[in-house]
């Protein structure tokens, strides 16, 4: 019996991670983040391998965190994993940014037109110093 409700659960987890995962990558579609990566590295004819990547990505990361599989990765690994994730957050954040209008919006409304690299910078480094904060400290 353990082992049919253990195999039901797998399966509901790893359709559910599918439906989840699916969701995302339409929703990171939409905002056109991969067009606009592909754009920038030159990689157009890989839009749908990289589509399929970040699906089977959070597909697992699902099964992996409804399972409570413990991966011991120690801080080596664990500095590496947050650093892409990082680095996936922030593409995503610049991106809905960038497909709303938020930073030209600002630098007209605040008049920091000259200054908005800056202000980029300064966004991308407090992300980074606060994500080691609570790395370390919570």
């Amino acid at each position: 019996m353990t082992l049919i409700k253990n195999g039901l659960f797998i399966i509901f987890c790893g359709i559910a991670g599918g439906a989840v995962s699916a969701g995302y990558v339409a929703f990171i579609t939409l905002l056109g983040v991969f067009e606009k990566l592909s754009e920038k590295y030159k990689a157009s004819k890989h839009v749908i391998l990289i589509e399929n990547l970040i699906i089977l990505g959070v597909s697992i990361g699902n099964l992996i965190q409804l399972l409570q599989i413990s991966i011991p990765l120690g801080i080596p690994g664990f500095t590496f994993y947050n650093l892409w994730g990082g680095i996936f957050t922030g593409c995503l954040a610049g991106a809905l940014a960038e497909t709303l209008g938020v930073f030209p919006i600002l630098s007209r409304k605040f008049k920091i037109r000259d200054f908005l690299p800056y202000v980029i910078i300064a966004a991308a480094l407090g992300r980074a110093i606060g994500s080691v904060i609570e790395s370390i400290f919570l």
